[in-house]
């Protein structure tokens, strides 16, 4: 006589309308049920985030890593905030995309219908991120370019890597001025990556992140022709006035374009100042043309 055993039962992922719904604390804990940590070939770590996605993590990194391994969620404030605001069919450039905790979230918001082209300058983060799109069956929506932002495209460019910080990994100020001229030498060690403008990638994007560190001004210069062709376009820009060359005057030019709306840590984004801006220790920028969700 067969003995009938008791199915397991079976794991729901999270639906990505609770990551809109607004209700944090609830969908915090039910995404922190779902995470976990499994240590893999070599130094890798196989987790789940958002409980939905698959990421393979460093194990060495010491800042995004234990994160997403425990909580499994990074920036609450921005996850929802693109889970409310992207939409089906659109595309996306992710610079700054990573390992591409947010370059999945966004391929799967704008479905199989939309596009996302991921940027990342740093070789070891570029090659966890083309594993992490293609383990969760994006890389038919997902284009990973292994590139800079930078004043003009073209040219290689001198990438600093700090030990166990993938996610600080951060260009040469010197590298960033349009006519470097004769670069000095340089003690910390580097990485050669190549430079490439957002014009030059001529991606006809609806929605742009841009985390970029000091190459925030650089990868504003280089998108004035996108800029100009897409009217409606929206961007998530990371904006920190410590790392800006003329910070005061790049936010005026930021500020003719778009109304400044800053995002908060409930997820929303609300008209801000200039100087409210160039006051704080940085800030996530929202600029569009119509008002957010």
């Amino acid at each position: 006589m067969a003995i009938l055993r008791p199915r397991p039962p079976r794991l729901r992922l999270l639906p990505t309308a609770r990551l809109a719904a607004g209700a944090r604390v609830p969908t915090e804990a039910a995404i922190r049920a779902l995470a976990g940590a499994t240590p893999f070939a070599g130094n890798l770590l196989l987790c789940r985030v958002l409980g939905r996605y698959k990421l393979f993590l460093d194990a060495a990194d010491l800042t995004l890593a234990p994160h997403l391994a425990l909580d499994g969620y990074w920036e609450w404030w921005t996850t929802s905030f693109l889970a409310r605001n992207l939409r089906p069919g659109e595309t996306v450039v992710d610079a700054g995309a990573c390992i591409g905790y947010f370059t999945l979230l966004t391929a799967d918001l704008v479905g199989a219908g939309g596009r996302v082209v991921a940027l990342e300058p740093n070789p070891q983060s570029a090659a966890l991120l083309r594993r992490n799109v293609a383990l969760n069956g994006y890389a038919e929506r997902v284009t990973v370019e292994e590139a800079a932002l930078a004043p003009a495209g073209g040219r290689l460019l001198r990438l600093v890597v700090p030990p166990n910080s993938p996610m600080d990994a951060h260009l040469l100020k010197q590298d960033l001025a349009s006519d470097p001229g004769q670069r000095p030498s340089e003690g910390r060690a580097t990485v050669l990556v190549r430079g490439r403008t957002l014009d030059e990638l001529a991606v006809p994007a609806d929605v742009v992140r841009l985390d970029v560190g000091d190459a925030q001004e650089a990868a504003w210069d280089g998108m004035q022709h996108l800029l100009a062709e897409r009217a409606g376009l929206r961007l998530l820009m990371a904006f920190d006035p410590a790392r800006c060359a003329q910070p005061a005057a790049f936010l005026d030019r930021v500020a003719a374009r778009f109304p400044l709306r800053r995002l908060h840590p409930d997820g929303k984004a609300r008209p801000c100042t200039p100087a409210e801006a160039l006051g704080s220790g940085g800030v996530l920028l929202w600029l569009a043309k119509d008002e957010p969700a």
